[in-house]
């Protein structure tokens, strides 16, 4: 998704983008960085590759792809843990000597316990600053620009 925004202030590698709410805001993937200013304007943190300066008029793209594939990985990564947990301790329950249902219920537990720090830990691996929305061009350069 692209939207249009003027830069308010500047944070290190990190821009503050005023941009206008629309009724495609409540379905944006951004929409969890996005600081609602007034009930039409939101105050977005982007990225800012093009060094662009407060006040001039900028165009972002928000990463929708990326969050998407990301939250497919992680409830994909959890999912195939606790079956496979699950799997694992209905196999075992003979030699263990439990009842199966509970062996597999157990095993489910297990694999989806084991499996939540493993993703914590890969989530953290992905910089939260790629999945920022990013300016990918600047319209108009305020009178600030350097």
């Amino acid at each position: 998704m692209k939207d249009n925004g003027i830069v308010i202030a500047l944070q290190g590698p990190l821009a503050q983008v005023r941009v206008a709410c629309a009724q495609a805001c409540l379905d944006c993937s951004a929409s969890s960085l996005c600081k609602g200013v007034a009930q039409n304007e939101g105050l977005l943190s982007v990225r800012n590759p093009l060094n662009a300066a407060p006040g001039d008029e900028v165009l972002i793209q928000v990463p929708e792809e990326r969050y998407h594939r990301i939250l497919i990985k992680m409830f994909g990564s959890l999912l195939a843990a606790a079956l496979i947990g699950s799997g694992a301790g209905y196999g075992l329950a003979g030699p263990l000597s439990l009842e199966e249902s509970l062996s597999a219920i157990l095993g489910f537990f297990l694999g989806l316990g084991l499996a939540v720090p493993v993703v914590i830990h890969s989530l953290k691996k992905v910089s939260a600053r790629t999945l920022y929305p990013s300016i990918i061009d600047i319209t108009r350069k305020g009178e600030r620009h350097a």
